[in-house]
């Protein structure tokens, strides 16, 4: 009884709605450009610190874990926190593994699944701070 008379048919508020809709998309439009002009344009990442905090990073150690299993893994961790030293130099003076083993399976954008391969990041390696090139 009550759409009888159409009155769910009108949606006379749709174009109020659609308005400030469009109104709202025009405001984040503008928004964004001042973001990217702002805030991201010439953004250039700290490579030293990024590595630094990688190093330090002990989530890394679940990468060891297929390699010197979940036991050892755990005790690195701890050492790594308490000791305030890196995942590496622990695996590395506890001759768990060789520093070619740890560069290939410490190696972030393996670990990430990325299609870019600058080398070993977590080595000291000079040649570290080369830009890789975008198909």
């Amino acid at each position: 009884m009550a759409a009888e008379a159409g009155q769910l048919e009108l949606n006379a508020f749709e174009p109020v709605l659609f308005y400030n809709l469009f109104e709202s998309i025009t405001t984040l439009k503008g928004a964004v450009k001042t973001l990217i002009d702002n805030c991201i344009v010439g953004i250039t990442a700290n490579r030293n610190h990024t590595r630094d905090l990688l190093e330090h990073s002990v989530g890394i150690i679940t990468a060891l874990n297929p390699y010197i299993g979940y036991k050892k893994a755990a005790e690195i961790a701890k050492k790594a926190i308490k000791q305030d030293k890196s995942v590496r130099e622990l695996v590395l003076s506890e001759k768990l593994l060789s520093a070619e083993e740890l560069d290939k399976i410490l190696n972030p954008y393996a670990l990430s699944g990325s299609s870019h391969n600058m080398g070993p990041i977590l080595s000291m390696n000079p040649s570290f701070h080369e830009v890789p090139k975008h198909s």
